[in-house]
């Protein structure tokens, strides 16, 4: 009993640093935006002290609520995220299992192409793609020299050159999600299934997937999140024709300078993500306990 008092007491002392590091850097300053997303009166340049003093309400909040603009690209975004995430479970899944059942420099070389495109700049991922989507750019030239298409297809500045950019620079979170879930699973079950009959694809669907469970829930929050948050990948392969929310919210704070509006931007799409992540999570544990 006491050393179990005594260990977690040494967890909590463990963990204090991250915890103050959150609070510093992530629970401080939302609390500030939500405190300047209730202003009704401060102006860019004002002091902090006259934004703690000034005048409170909601007048954001329902400004926010009436502009169908705003709504739309915050629609679109869930869209494109959603998409962006089953892409890459589709694609991570059988490359993560294909990485757990190799061995040797194989399994290495496998590994390391996976994480490649964390090792890339964002900024210049998302410009080498519009190099290969641009309308003299590899895939339509290739396009138009199989005669598959007669005019170039409009890739840059669309939904599918965003999805196409996320899906490449948020792919390795979804794999080594749902590798460091592999890697817990005995390969004795896999053995003893084949030995009773069961089919590869059948084991993996009915054994290996049910128990990598855990990765699978990390690396789909993961994505969604990220990919909700995007800017770059958006501003480059997207323009200003076709913003995400994230733009929306940086043009009211660079452009219009409406910090206030901005704010209460930025905390409907906290509260959004929120809100379908504790769905998400609130549906795969039901599932699970089927």
């Amino acid at each position: 009993m006491t050393s179990h008092r005594i260990a977690a007491s040494e967890s909590t002392w463990l963990a204090l640093p991250a915890i103050l590091l959150i609070a510093a850097f992530v629970a401080v300053p939302s609390m500030g935006l939500l405190l300047l997303s209730l202003s009704s009166d401060f102006r860019p340049g004002d002091s902090w002290e006259s934004l703690v003093s000034g005048q409170f309400g909601l007048d954001h909040y329902r400004r926010m609520i009436g502009d169908e603009f705003v709504l739309g690209r915050l629609l679109r975004t869930v869209v494109i995220s959603a998409v962006v995430t089953a892409l890459t479970l589709a694609m991570g899944v059988p490359l993560a299992l294909a990485c757990w059942q190799t061995r040797g420099a194989v399994r290495n070389l496998m590994v390391y192409a996976s994480v490649l495109p964390l090792l890339i700049s964002i900024v210049v991922s998302a410009y080498g793609w519009s190099v290969l989507l641009g309308r003299k750019g590899l895939v339509n030239e290739t396009l138009i020299g199989l005669g598959l298409v007669a005019q170039p297809i409009k890739l840059m500045h669309s939904d599918l050159g965003i999805v196409l950019g996320l899906t490449h620079i948020l792919l390795p979170f979804m794999v080594l999600s749902v590798l460091a879930a592999l890697e817990r699973i005995p390969g004795s079950l896999l053995e003893a299934a084949s030995t009773l009959g069961a089919a590869r694809w059948r084991a993996h669907l009915l054994i290996t997937l049910p128990l990598a469970r855990a990765g699978l829930r990390s690396g789909v929050l993961l994505v969604f999140t990220l990919a909700m948050c995007a800017f770059v990948t958006p501003a480059v392969l997207g323009g200003n024709g076709t913003p995400v929310f994230p733009m929306v919210i940086y043009e009211q704070f660079s452009a219009s300078f409406q910090w206030a509006y901005g704010a209460a931007l930025s905390i409907l799409l906290l509260i959004v993500m929120l809100l379908i992540i504790i769905g998400f999570l609130g549906v795969s544990s039901s599932r699970n306990k089927l």
